[in-house]
């Protein structure tokens, strides 16, 4: 317990000297929940662990304490890689003075905004709809064989892309300045989504993306700043994640109506250590750190030497131009050493840091790839700031989502996932400004008033 602390330690202090120095920005600021996210996985599963004994079908939970303690190192260095990353923008920020925000023409802005969140809306609807014909209504609502309706989705990926467009294009338009009843459908549109995500398909990651765009764009309208969060919101927070393992593993005991599950779950509840520590073992905490530790077990540091970063690109081709493409990190991952899982089409969840760890050997690798993804990420928050009706402002806050979990992710799922929607969005960019060129109309009007302080 003490080496745990001791290297657990340093973590948490660079990560709160990284949230100090970025206090003026929001806390949903996608640097922000990156750095607050590694603190989390770097701390929770290595802290809770050596409380309560760990219950998963993952082999890292039987792994000695070598292991845990040389995963912290890794992420140890990640973090100093952030914290790097936040010191280079704050003083480069200082030396270059003020910056004028580009203004922007209101009549073009509006127009663009009206298209782009309309044709993202409609069109992902028109093609999740396909989606779920080609499915099935019963696979998608199915709770007890995740694996199963995985498998059913494979070469898929361009259809059941469109509920993502969809929450795009609702984000989209609340980020913008169109009008009241405008935006009213497409908050009823959220709406939708949001219980069909968890009251039908149980696909968290989808209502998540919603809530944290939503949360992102009122901190920004309302000016709230990490210097304004306060102790009780931190404590609200924790309780709901409670709150979201508790479903979890009401979920892994449901076997009919709501009534039955909490009977079951009932039924667990003299068995307190064993429920307490499967949501140590199973939490999405948890994931990405075991398969550090995995990875430090049976694998070589430095072995793929940054092939997996190269090899992205080709993770973007669809399986029909590509049919003869490797598996992915994480599929390649689960073959070796979940070899039943594989089989039928399932995976696990992979590790950020460890596909640096395995691409560019330990230590170094981890801070690397920490050092960029922390430039990328404060990068695009000062291009924001500087172009409040740019596009990257009106799509800033779906990505929010990808970053909360991207320590579970491989570069290449990162990208997918961010390339399936920006591929649409780019465009219909295109499409509105040919239009609003061909139209003929002036584009020296006022600028539009952003509904919020970047």
């Amino acid at each position: 317990m003490t080496d745990r602390l001791l290297l657990a330690a340093p973590v948490l202090g660079l990560v709160a000297l990284t949230i100090f120095a970025r206090r003026r920005s929001s806390p949903v600021d996608p640097s922000i929940v990156a750095v607050a996210m590694t603190a989390v996985v770097a701390a929770f599963f290595p802290l809770a662990s050596s409380i309560i004994e760990p219950q998963s079908w993952r082999h890292g939970v039987h792994l000695p304490d070598e292991s845990v303690r040389a995963a912290q190192v890794e992420y140890l260095f990640f973090a100093v890689g952030l914290c790097l990353a936040a010191m280079h923008v704050r003083l480069t920020r200082a030396s270059a003075g003020p910056r004028t925000p580009r203004q922007r023409s209101r009549a073009a802005v509006l127009h663009r905004d009206r298209l782009v969140a309309l044709g993202l809306v409609v069109g992902g609807g028109l093609l999740y709809a396909l989606y779920v014909w080609k499915v099935g209504f019963g696979a998608l609502t199915d709770r007890s064989n995740f694996a199963e309706k995985y498998r059913a989705s494979s070469g898929l990926g361009a259809l059941y892309a469109g509920i993502n467009l969809m929450i795009l294009g609702c984000l989209w338009a609340e980020a913008s300045a169109l009008p009241r009843k405008t935006l009213r459908l497409f908050r009823l549109c959220a709406a939708g989504i949001l219980l069909w995500s968890v009251a039908f398909i149980a696909v968290r990651t989808y209502a998540v993306a919603l809530f944290l765009g939503y949360l992102y764009l009122f901190t920004k309208r309302r000016g709230f700043t990490v210097a304004k969060v306060r102790p009780s919101l931190v404590l609200a927070l924790l309780l709901g994640y409670v709150g979201v393992e508790s479903y979890g593993l009401m979920r892994s005991v449901w076997h009919g109506s709501v009534t039955e599950a909490a009977s079951a779950l009932k039924d667990e509840l003299p068995h307190a250590e064993r429920m307490f520590g499967q949501v140590v073992g199973g939490s999405e905490f948890s994931h990405p750190f075991i398969t550090q530790m995995e990875l430090e077990r049976f694998e070589r540091p430095g072995d793929l030497g940054g092939a997996t970063y190269a090899h992205a690109l080709l993770g973007l081709a669809p399986l029909w131009l590509a049919p003869n493409r490797g598996p992915s990190l994480s599929q390649e991952f689960a073959r070796r050493h979940y070899p039943d899982l594989s089989e039928r089409g399932g995976g696990t969840a992979f590790s950020f840091v460890g596909e640096a760890w395995w691409n560019f050997g330990s230590m170094g690798g981890p801070l690397l790839v920490g050092l960029v993804f922390g430039w990328l990420l404060m990068g695009a928050e000062r291009r924001v700031r500087f172009d409040p009706d740019g596009a990257l402002q009106r799509f800033l806050p779906y990505t929010i989502h990808i970053v909360l979990l991207f320590h579970r992710n491989s570069s290449s799922s990162l990208l997918k996932l961010l390339f399936t929607v920006a591929l649409p969005t780019a465009l219909l960019l295109g499409g509105a400004a040919l239009l609003w060129g061909a139209s003929g109309r002036r584009t020296s009007l006022p600028r539009v008033q952003p509904q919020e302080a970047v």
